[in-house]
């Protein structure tokens, strides 16, 4: 009986390990249109920063990473876990709580934009 379950389990963790979690595609680029909080997410990081340049901070830990970019008036979040593409998406106000994550991200790419003087 043994046998036969690891006969069955083998191949199922095989394929979990294989696959992308919760359905998300491996690491896509991020196309020419508009960008959104919701098109970061399961993008690559080179597609990120290729459209955002480096990002202003970056923390690394075991099995992930966060980048922050600057707004004028928010910081936006972005969570890589593993070899995957961005995972999670947030935006924060300086002063505390949350900002509206496609406003913050207009805001991170207006300031990137801006010409220096």
């Amino acid at each position: 009986m043994k046998k036969y379950l690891a006969a069955l389990v083998l191949p199922l963790a095989l394929a979990a390990c294989a696959a992308p979690q919760g359905g998300m595609p491996r690491a896509a680029s991020l196309g020419p249109g508009p960008l959104t909080a919701q098109s970061l997410i399961g993008a690559a990081p080179g597609a990120i920063s290729a459209r955002l340049g480096a990002p202003d901070f970056r923390r690394t830990e075991p099995g992930a990473e966060i980048w922050q970019y600057g707004g004028r008036e928010c910081s936006l979040f972005l969570y890589f876990y593993g070899q995957e593409g961005a995972r999670h998406v947030d935006a924060r106000k300086l002063e505390g709580g949350a900002a509206d994550k496609d406003q913050c991200l207009a805001s991170v790419v207006a300031r990137r934009n801006a010409p220096l003087s």
